[in-house]
């Protein structure tokens, strides 16, 4: 669903399809696809959501401005808590491991010469899986590249190597940005 003003439902309560309550809008991220512009927003979940489906987190979900229904004095979801659930709990491979995609919102991200990237904030639902991951870039490289500071970028799946209390991508900073450059290039302005 397209979202006007979306800084004006933070705070709004959030519910399933089945109107059971999952919880806040907390925070909101740009996407970056610019051909269907959509928001992220974080979720803070209430605690049935935290206890069934999250193992306890206090992490933000994240839930992409296409799974809203309606918005009004609460926000409508067009999926149940199970079909959300499911989305929520596939794993995500981290070089020769693999991991449950909680584990990884809010982490930090580094390129393989251990260069800070940014942060996880969230998945893109694929056929068979995750198809992308947004990280929110770090300050230093939105003003080194004059990039949008509210805007989450798209990793892809293989990028990841390897995760333990940060996640490691296969790739450098500069083969980062020339393929942002290449495959979003609305959103970084060329040095």
């Amino acid at each position: 669903m397209k979202i006007e003003n979306p800084e004006r439902i933070v705070g709004k309560e959030v519910f399933d399809a089945n109107g059971k309550l999952i919880g806040f809008i907390d925070k909101m991220w740009n996407s970056w696809n610019k051909k269907h512009p959509g928001i992220f927003f974080g979720v803070i979940p209430n605690s049935f959501i935290k206890d069934t489906c999250f193992r306890g987190t206090q992490k933000l979900i994240p839930i992409y401005s296409d799974l809203i229904r309606n918005v009004g004095d609460s926000i409508t979801l067009n999926k149940t808590i199970d079909e959300l659930y499911h989305f929520w709990n596939m794993t995500v491979n981290c070089g020769s491991t693999s991991c449950p995609s909680d584990e990884l919102l809010d982490v930090a991200v580094y390129d393989k010469e251990y260069s800070r990237v940014g942060t996880f904030y969230t998945t893109v639902d694929g056929k068979k899986g995750y198809k992308k991951y947004g990280i929110l870039l770090d300050p230093y490289l939105c003003d080194l590249w004059h990039a949008p500071n509210n805007t989450l970028m798209p990793i892809p799946v293989k990028y990841i190597s390897f995760f333990n209390e940060t996640i490691k991508l296969t790739k450098t900073i500069d083969e980062l940005k020339k393929y942002w450059e290449l495959h979003y290039k609305s959103l970084l302005e060329k040095n």
